[in-house]
């Protein structure tokens, strides 16, 4: 297990204000003025559109920013949405050639570009020494591949965060002192709820997206203590009686007890999301995030004030989610690609004013931590992230938990990333379904990885 959080700690995050505070009184932090901040020149001049695409969030911030850098900048940026098989449609566009300048891409789709010779990495922009500066060193590592810096800072988050309906497990005659300290605890506490009259309290991330079901396991065999595949020669480390085996079983039996509907396996990300602001679960591994959501009354009424998180006691829960801005390296006229180089570093780094006002702008509006130390280590952070907990006092308790989130390096940081994650999405549904045996499940997952080793000749 890679340990993506390292080199970030609470102890520094809880620090940003006061850090915050010297900088401004030493004149540190003041904004650099014009179009020229940064050491770039964000003017657009070759008169011709740029491609920005992403996957369905917040699409009216995106194109309000988008519309900000084309009015300020006589930009021609058509920004879109993606929807379906992310990976996959962009992967599929890439080897095209298509209309794709910008967009967005988690390590492990990145890993893949890279590798296919279709991405062009920060390192050559004018100020790429000073974007790879920025990053927490932690993040810089992960979204490094062979030398270079593949993108640059969407978000970075926990997926899988343990969130918790306080009024429900409170109404159930439990307290915080009953908060379950690790998964097998987790289980035995859902049949506790049961005695208690809650016949499904929980909500797991079995969903169909590509981050679904497939990631749920990976996240929960990390928290176990697994590895999954060793981070540096990407060798499976899988075994039927240790975490991977563990959870596997552990989802056996609560399928076969009923603890869970069928239905979870269609749904999206946005109905998952929606079945928890329902109010009929107790628990549910949500995106650390949407502590933001749900606990705003406007966007969910039933659950808001309500939401907290199963706090770290031993044992991390989820994994560091992640997501860059790419720029491509098509073919296209020399003065097209420096417009993208432009507009890339306003909406992923800096604007004209030395501000991260995008990522400053994400943080506010939903809570989405970012990989720069000026986002994080900003006045506004300790801010936003208070009033979007139930208990703002539970602050210290979030950022432990996320500085303690792991990352699956081993599996996320090698061209086949997609590949397996495809693989192990459909078998993980053929487990549950089909009821096969776990043993077989692992053995294969693992001989899948040997496999798609040999294919690309890793190790």
């Amino acid at each position: 297990m890679t340990d993506f959080r390292k080199g970030l700690t609470r102890r520094e995050l809880l620090q940003s204000s006061a850090a915050v505070g010297l900088a401004a009184a030493a004149g540190g932090m003041l904004p650099m003025g014009g179009a020229r901040a940064q050491g770039m020149d964000f003017q657009a001049t070759s008169g011709q559109p740029i491609f920005f695409r992403g996957w369905q969030f917040r699409t009216d911030i995106v194109q309000g920013n988008v519309d900000a850098y084309n009015s300020k900048f006589n930009g021609k940026v058509d920004y879109a949405t993606v929807t379906g098989d992310y990976p996959s449609i962009m992967e599929k566009n890439l080897i095209a050639n298509a209309e794709l300048d910008v967009f967005y891409a988690n390590p492990s789709n990145a890993v893949r570009y890279f590798e296919g010779g279709w991405v062009m990495p920060v390192d050559d922009l004018p100020n790429g020494k000073e974007v790879i500066d920025s990053l927490y060193p932690n993040i810089r590592e992960a979204w490094t591949h062979k030398g270079k810096l593949l993108g640059f800072s969407y978000f970075v988050s926990t997926r899988g965060l343990m969130h918790v309906n306080l009024e429900k497990f409170n109404a159930a005659g439990f307290t915080d002192a009953d908060f379950p300290k690790d998964w097998n605890a987790f289980y035995d506490t859902l049949y506790k709820l049961r005695e208690k009259g809650e016949q499904q309290p929980y909500l797991p991330a079995w969903f169909g997206e590509w981050f679904g079901i497939s990631w749920s396991f990976v996240f929960e065999s990390l928290n176990r203590g697994g590895t999954l595949a060793d981070p540096e020669t990407h060798a499976p480390m899988m075994s039927a009686d240790g975490p991977e085996g563990q959870t596997l079983e552990a989802w056996k039996k609560i399928w076969k007890d009923g603890f869970v509907s069928e239905e979870v396996f269609s749904y999206n990300e946005a109905a998952f999301i929606d079945a928890f602001r329902s109010g009929r679960y107790v628990f549910s591994p949500q995106q650390l995030y949407d502590l933001k959501t749900f606990n705003d009354p406007a966007q969910s009424a039933a659950v808001a004030g309500k939401v907290s998180f199963l706090p770290v006691q031993g044992q991390s829960w989820g994994l560091i989610d992640s997501a860059m801005y790419l720029m491509t390296s098509r073919e296209r006229p020399p003065e097209v690609t420096e417009d993208v180089k432009r507009f890339a570093s306003w909406y992923g780094y800096k604007n004209e004013e030395g501000q991260i006002a995008v990522g400053n702008r994400w943080m506010k509006e939903n809570m989405l931590f970012s990989g720069y130390k000026q986002v994080m280590e900003g006045p506004e952070a300790a801010e936003v992230i208070r009033a979007s907990l139930a208990r703002p006092e539970d602050y210290e308790k979030l950022l432990e938990l996320y500085a303690a989130t792991p990352y699956p390096r081993g599996l996320w940081n090698v061209v086949w990333a997609e590949e397996f994650n495809a693989w192990l999405k459909e078998k993980l549904f053929a487990f549950l379904q089909q009821d096969l045996a776990t043993a077989d499940v692992i053995n294969e997952a693992n001989d899948k990885i040997t496999q798609l080793n040999k294919k690309y000749k890793i190790g």
